[in-house]
């Protein structure tokens, strides 16, 4: 997944959020009436520019068709957090690299890790 902007963030963050309390994604109406949006289309060209970048994948022709690539509840990415702090105050072989990638998902683009 390539760099996301903080706007993308954000919306990316209103759509682990949704589905974390509903049990399924948003559609377009919901995502532009949470972020005060001016309508649904410019919804739509949020979630078209997270799928360019690999952070969703859309079905199409279905109302809640997103689907967020690498979705962790919170209690699944504490624990892969958890875990590579154990590692790495542990100074365990690969813990570097894994701590620069589980950092790179959350870095906004431009940002170095």
């Amino acid at each position: 997944m390539i760099g996301l902007t903080s706007r993308q963030q954000e919306v990316l963050g209103v759509l682990v959020d949704y589905q974390s309390r509903n049990g399924y994604p948003p559609t377009c109406q919901e995502i532009a009436d949470l972020m005060n949006l001016s309508s649904p289309n410019a919804a739509a060209e949020h979630l078209k520019a997270l799928e360019r970048k690999g952070a969703i994948s859309i079905t199409k022709y279905k109302a809640r068709g997103i689907q967020i690539i690498g979705l962790d509840s919170p209690a699944q990415q504490r624990d892969e957090a958890l875990e590579v702090i154990r590692d790495l105050l542990a100074c365990n072989v690969g813990c570097a690299e894994r701590a620069l990638f589980l950092l790179s998902r959350y870095q906004p683009e431009g940002e170095k890790v």
